[in-house]
Parts: structure tokens; C-alpha cells; sequence
């Protein structure tokens, strides 16, 4: 499954749970976006059949962009990518 976008001007891919762009800004805000979403909301819910669609359009909705191109997930792993991000995180990591 993968998503591809246009944001100001560029262009960025969500696949697997991770945006990649050329423009280095654009990919570390989406992916700042994207967590930060995660972190507040839980991300895409449980049961979503196509939960990277989910995540693309939120954050795009919210950061000016838009959906170009879907290629939709057939894999039963797609909904599993974003389990573990919804953990809580209760410790800080270890300094050093």
C-alpha cells in the first residue's frame, strides 16, 4: 500500500507507515505530523481496511496537501503497521 501526495509544491510517499520525499522539510513535517496525530488521536482505527489512506488524508487535510495517487493494500499487514505506534509511551529514552 502506498499513498503518493503533493504538498507546496512537492512531492512525498507514504508507505508502510513512513512519508519519503526529495525535500527533506516536507518529509520530516509530514512525519512529524503524522506522529504527533498518532500520539494525540491513537492514529487510524483498528478495523480500518485501508488505514494508510486514513493517515494521508488526515494529515494532508490538516498541512494544505492532497492525495495524487492510492495504490490500495491487499495485505492482511497493512492495519498491524500502525499498532504499535498507538502504544503509550510511559518512559522517556535512556539519556546517552
Amino acid at each position: 500500500m502506498s499513498v503518493l501526495a503533493r504538498i507546496q509544491g512537492q512531492k512525498a510517499i507514504l508507505r508502510e507507515g513512513k512519508w519519503w520525499s526529495a525535500h527533506r522539510d516536507i518529509e520530516r513535517m509530514l512525519n512529524d505530523a503524522t506522529e504527533e496525530w498518532i500520539e494525540h488521536t491513537g492514529g487510524p482505527a483498528l478495523d480500518d481496511p485501508d488505514p494508510e489512506r486514513t493517515v494521508a488524508q488526515t494529515i494532508l487535510s490538516q498541512l494544505g496537501g492532497h492525495i495524487s495517487l492510492k495504490v490500495a493494500a491487499r495485505d492482511p499487514e497493512a492495519r498491524r503497521l500502525y499498532l504499535s505506534r498507538r502504544q503509550m509511551k510511559l518512559f522517556a529514552p535512556w539519556p546517552g
